[in-house]
């Protein structure tokens, strides 16, 4: 699961160009260091986004 905190970083980044390596780096890092998969990290955005 996922904090309220998460979902607050999440959502700033949600503007980022992942594409640009640089800032695809600090993503992963962020990912990594609280522990998020790419499922957890979906519901989040489902969340983000309203869906």
């Amino acid at each position: 699961m996922f904090t309220v905190k998460q979902l607050e970083e999440l959502s700033y980044m949600s503007w980022w160009d992942l594409d640009c390596p640089p800032l695809r780096v600090l993503y992963d890092d962020w990912k990594s260091a609280n522990d998020l998969s790419d499922e957890a990290i979906d519901k989040m955005m489902d969340i983000l986004t309203g869906v």
